[in-house]
């Protein structure tokens, strides 16, 4: 049985990135103005570059790699790789084909809210929801009747483990995490920005090692190798701080 307790934590997440993202417009419209076009273009950026195109590679890298959890550092040095390299390329890509009238500061801000709102959203409804599904067909008891003819039994033992290890706490961490991931989401758009303003494409280079070497750590959450999760989340935390400092130091490179 799924504790109610855990199951109404399950929901929290998901409203708190819907708030996330129309809170930092609403902060950085009055902080640094908004831009519509570069918010737009950075929620649909993510879903294109990142669940879109990269889990497409990640897709076919685990058909041929199904015990990559057996190896963490290289699983972590790809994964931070393609992230690095999907996300960046993209922005770049979107900063320099689409978005050639929008070169200032707002702009970027706008962008990295519209980046790093679409990651809360996306990230978070397609992890959590599914779950909330699962615990009530466990709670009821149709878990098996209802996916058994869809889906292997082991696959069931599977997803029920999982459901099962996650109690409230596990939710309402992510909370956290979204919060200061944010703030990295902007960083990194401003810094690609600036690498299509001024032409430099060892900037961009630099984004991507950034980004690689940001999400290396978490594969081995991932992969089961870091237990505590409080131990990623403070991680996340260190560097979302750090993040939100840079945000405002770039801004004197476009002024």
């Amino acid at each position: 049985m799924i504790s109610n307790t855990t199951i109404v934590a399950m929901f929290i997440p998901i409203l708190f990135s819907f708030l996330l993202f129309g809170g930092f417009i609403v902060v950085y419209k009055k902080r640094a103005g908004i831009s519509k076009k570069p918010l737009i273009l950075g929620f649909v950026g993510f879903i294109i570059f990142s669940q879109v195109l990269e889990k497409a590679l990640h897709a076919a890298v685990l058909i041929c790699f199904p015990h990559y959890a057996n190896h963490p550092v290289w699983f972590g040095l790809y994964g931070g790789l393609a992230a690095g390299i999907f996300e960046e390329v993209g922005r770049f890509i979107l900063f320099i084909w689409l978005l050639k009238q929008y070169r200032d500061y707002q702009s970027g801000i706008s962008f990295g809210v519209g980046w790093g709102g679409g990651e809360a959203i996306i990230l978070t409804v397609t992890t959590v929801l599914p779950n909330i599904l699962f615990a009530f067909l466990m709670n009821n008891g149709t878990i098996e009747s209802e996916l058994g003819s869809q889906v292997p039994a082991e696959m069931i033992d599977t997803i029920k483990e999982g459901v099962l290890s996650h109690g409230a706490a596990y939710y309402l961490w992510g909370c956290v995490e979204r919060f200061f991931a944010i703030f990295i989401q902007l960083f990194l758009s401003l810094f690609v920005l600036l690498a299509a303003k001024i032409r430099k494409i060892s900037y961009l280079i630099y984004a991507i090692i950034i980004h690689a070497a940001i999400d290396f750590p978490l594969v081995f959450f991932q992969s089961g190798q870091i237990k505590q999760i409080w131990i990623i989340e403070l991680y996340i935390a260190i560097i979302g701080c750090l993040a939100f400092y840079l945000i405002k130091r770039l801004r004197a490179q476009f002024s």
